[in-house]
């Protein structure tokens, strides 16, 4: 008898494990990361200066002269080329954003796509 009452004891847990989880309900506050670049973007502290959505309205933007460019504006994004971005991304620009020439040719890539993607309309 106490062996069948373990055994439904048993039965009884795995069956509620396997039923609605609590990991079905998560909610995550921010998006998790869609591409390398997006990642990238975040990993380097990008959003500090240039905003999560890209709009250079970041926590640090406002002590900076010239502020951080607009991403997402197509208009201010049209009238820099990739090997712009590229060369601002690897070797900075001015006294407010750093170079980062540790990244491959690849990271810098993906995050120039993900940088573009940034004031395109969904």
């Amino acid at each position: 008898m106490k062996k069948l009452c373990v055994c439904i004891g048993m039965m009884l847990f795995l069956a509620a494990c396997g039923t609605s989880s609590q990991r079905d309900s998560v909610v995550f506050s921010e998006p998790l990361p869609e591409s390398e670049g997006e990642q990238l973007y975040l990993d380097m502290k990008c959003p500090t200066c240039h905003g999560f959505q890209g709009s250079g309205g970041g926590f640090f933007s406002a002590g900076l002269q010239p502020k951080p460019v607009d991403f997402s504006s197509a208009e201010a994004m049209g009238s820099i080329t990739d090997a712009q971005l590229k060369e601002a991304i690897r070797n900075g620009k001015g006294a407010g954003m750093p170079s980062n020439s540790r990244l491959t040719g690849h990271q810098v890539s993906e995050l120039v796509r993900y940088i573009r993607s940034l004031s395109q309309s969904p």
